[in-house]
């Protein structure tokens, strides 16, 4: 009885190992790579180059395509551009005559006539419409120009008691109180300065996401001192402008400002190398002023491909978001693969170990040492 149980223990072992060779040839092309690749994902949490290429490996190519044209139609072709030199950059194949016509665009977007024009109403509005008109926008603010307008405005509505944008008004304040000095830049100014006119920029057109403008608005709030502002009204209305700068700068809260020291001058740093566009971009994705740093540095190592992951991508260029579970199931299934995988190597080594201990194993051992 016990010989019987032994020869049937010993045939459920035999199944049970070829099952389970079986299942570990069937699922090795599946499992090994994608389960690698998670683990490489997650262990590379904080890196965003290694999230978006991870994500960018899943798209397809007629993803690329139907980007460009969505681009074109929304009368953008430095955006159809930069998914253009995405998809060359990984071998994705554009059809010809959609690549013409993104030169095209191009071409006329880079005319000077339109940017002239563009320029000169983004200087005026403050709400600019195109790169072109950012710059406008930009260059008033670094001349105090706009500052001053959005100060007049904002702060008008903040004494009066009526409805005012917290944001754009602390932003202003510190712009104009920061002129000449170092409080926001840490010696650095014209990057905080295109920086913060770019917040002010997102934050008047919407195009902030509300969690990032709800930290920001908190710490412009900090930063605005009403007696001050009471004071510095009067002399901006009167064209008095470096005297209205002294008013704010002797009462400025500096400490929420340098909350907001990284953020502007990272997103300046971005527009100044990817152009102004790129900038923006980033405010519409990032979530925190944590997503901001993570997009900085992607844009610095990916160069003009930037706008096009920040397109395809959004904030899941730098976050696991989405992707966590998945990963992390893979990466388990990898453990319970070479878990297996480890189980067979182990009986398939103590069988080649008997083999090797009955005298013809003996022979054939001394034969080939």
């Amino acid at each position: 009885m016990a010989a019987m149980t032994l020869v049937s223990w010993k045939s459920v072992r035999t199944i049970s190992t070829a099952i389970l060779v079986a299942a570990l040839v069937v699922t090795a092309p599946f499992i090994v790579p994608n389960g690698f690749g998670a683990a490489r994902l997650l262990a590379a949490y904080n890196d965003p180059v290694t999230i978006t290429d991870y994500r960018l490996d899943r798209l397809s190519p007629e993803t690329y395509e139907a980007a460009i044209r969505q681009a074109l139609t929304a009368d953008d072709p430095e955006l159809a551009e930069s998914i253009m030199i995405l998809a060359d950059s990984r071998g994705v194949r554009i059809d010809g005559v959609l690549r013409e016509r993104t030169e095209i665009a191009v071409s006329i977007e880079n005319s000077l006539g339109k940017q002239v024009s563009e320029l000169f109403e983004g200087a005026l509005t403050g709400r600019p419409d195109s790169t072109a008109g950012l710059v406008g926008t930009i260059a008033t603010d670094l001349t105090t120009i706009g500052d001053v307008r959005d100060i007049i405005v904002e702060g008008g509505a903040y004494l009066s008691g009526e409805d005012y944008d917290a944001f754009i008004l602390g932003l202003s304040v510190a712009g104009l109180a920061i002129t000449g000095t170092v409080v926001l830049t840490a010696g650095s100014t014209t990057p905080a300065k295109v920086g913060a006119s770019a917040l002010k920029v997102a934050g008047k057109t919407g195009a902030l996401t509300r969690p990032l403008r709800r930290a920001f608005t908190r710490l412009s709030r900090q930063a605005v001192n009403a007696p001050a502002l009471r004071t510095a009204l009067p002399l901006l209305k009167r064209g008095n402008v470096p005297a209205a700068s002294r008013a704010l700068a002797a009462s400025l809260n500096t400490k929420p400002l340098m909350h907001m020291q990284d953020a502007a001058t990272g997103v300046g740093k971005v527009m100044t190398r990817q152009g102004l566009r790129a900038g923006t971009d980033m405010l519409k994705v990032a979530d925190t002023p944590a997503d901001l740093t993570k997009l900085g540095k992607l844009s610095a190592r990916i160069g003009k491909r930037f706008r096009a992951v920040l397109y395809l991508l959004g904030t899941g260029a730098v976050t696991l978001t989405g992707l966590f579970l998945s990963a992390a199931s893979w990466t388990m299934s990898l453990v319970l693969w070479l878990a297996g995988a480890a189980y067979f190597g182990f009986r398939l080594l103590r069988l080649g170990w008997r083999i090797a201990l009955l005298p013809f194993g003996r022979l054939l051992v001394r034969l080939i040492v």
